[in-house]
């Protein structure tokens, strides 16, 4: 499908999951996945974050889902938030549906969260499809908490709704866009926008070189609640390589350096990410990464000067056949 480089470790739970990890990574062999459909007598699912930054904000989150034959199926999460003398759990049951094939893409999710004793409506909606050789369009819905402290204990929401652009102008060129919005239960929103330019460097390498981009406004800014400034913009460039370990697994490794700007000045920006996953053409699928950066944006409580936050994700598909 697509080999990844840098993402945020939250983006896999919240807004711009499924659909932006297609659109800010590298294609290759897209939709061309023989075993990623549930086995003939259904396919266990599970992914699991943990998380810290230095605001000593921690998260440990695990999710387990059975996919029936037809591609749908049932799962619960549990959460647990902490950070010094504070401590709050969540828990949830979902229906989801999954379908990928070489013309299109659905994951899909719908339930209820209980966390700190706020019950929320949750559920996210990731669509992509092929309509060329080089190009994919997609939808990206998500309803979920806000994970920080104080959005926690007020029980605060969001809503996004994102549209998807991935196109391929050479076989060494690709270009993905990420536009919408997002709207806070505080009344904030937040007009959107993420691109991703990435070319690889030397052909069938998977050595890559990339730019991302990142601007929003939030109308309704600097509440204190989760990390909102009044607008944002970013920048970043840097290298990814993907690398064959043997015919069972494969190896991911990317950084970058950029600027982060807003109202309140500028600061330099890094990230890095490192990973293992076992090789597509296996029937059960699995992935484990490690992600670092000082980017306010990695997790809603933003932080103050010297942030840094790091995650820790996995996931697995196993189908019984």
């Amino acid at each position: 499908m697509y080999a990844c480089s840098h993402l945020d470790a939250r983006a896999l739970w919240r807004t711009l999951s499924l659909a932006s990890v297609l659109a800010i990574c590298t294609p290759v062999s897209a939709y061309a996945q023989s075993h990623d459909g549930p086995g003939k007598y259904g396919t266990l699912t599970g992914d699991a974050l943990f998380s810290n930054d230095s605001d000593h904000f921690n998260e440990e989150r695990a999710n387990i889902g059975y996919l029936f034959p037809n591609g749908w199926g049932l799962g619960a999460s549990v959460t647990h938030y902490n950070a010094p003398d504070w401590s709050v759990y969540g828990r949830g049951l979902y229906g989801q549906y999954r379908q990928h094939d070489a013309q299109q893409i659905v994951d899909a999710q719908l339930g209820v969260m209980d966390t700190g004793g706020y019950a929320t409506p949750t559920g996210m909606l990731d669509y992509m499809r092929h309509i060329s050789g080089d190009t994919s369009l997609g939808v990206s819905a998500e309803r979920n908490v806000v994970d920080s402290i104080s959005g926690i204990e007020q029980g605060l929401t969001y809503n996004s709704l994102m549209l998807v652009l991935d196109h391929q102008f050479t076989p060494r060129f690709t270009v993905g866009a990420v536009a919408g919005a997002m709207w806070f239960s505080d009344h904030n929103t937040r007009p959107m926008l993420r691109t991703r330019w990435n070319y690889e460097l030397v052909a069938n390498s998977g050595l890559n070189s990339y730019i991302k981009t990142r601007n929003y406004y939030d109308s309704n800014p600097n509440r204190g609640d989760y990390y909102s400034p009044r607008w944002l913009a970013e920048y970043s460039g840097g290298l990814s390589w993907r690398a064959a370990l043997s015919d069972k697994a494969a190896f991911f490794v990317s950084a970058d350096l950029g600027r982060q700007n807003t109202e309140n000045g500028g600061v330099n920006i890094w990230g890095a990410r490192i990973g293992l996953q076992n090789h597509r053409s296996r029937t059960m699928q699995w992935q484990v990464a490690v992600e670092t950066t000082n980017n306010h944006t990695a997790g809603f409580a933003g932080g103050g000067s010297g942030y840094r936050y790091t995650s820790v994700t996995g996931r697995f598909m196993f189908p019984f056949n």
